[in-house]
């Protein structure tokens, strides 16, 4: 998942992150969050994390990862707390 107000704060465009991404487009999202995936295993993580990195957003202020096993039926939906 990641904040995409993270982006406009540090100058990252969006070509550079989804290149970075390897991918065209997030999986899912909304103005606010985005979630690029599913990306399997620890050195993947560890790739794309050093890769965002590389880019200037910090794991878990800017994106984090959300793993998950869960059957067919139950679904989570994310949102950005807006902060007081």
């Amino acid at each position: 998942m990641m904040r995409l107000a993270s982006l406009q704060e540090k100058g990252i465009s969006r070509e550079k992150l989804l290149t970075a991404l390897e991918t065209s487009a997030p999986f899912d999202g909304n103005e606010q969050i985005a979630s690029f995936g599913p990306h399997f295993g620890g050195e993947a993580l560890d790739t794309l994390t050093r890769r965002l990195s590389d880019l200037g957003l910090e794991y878990f202020d800017d994106f984090f990862e959300f793993a998950v096993d869960s059957p067919r039926w139950c679904a989570f939906k994310a949102c950005l707390v807006q902060s007081a």
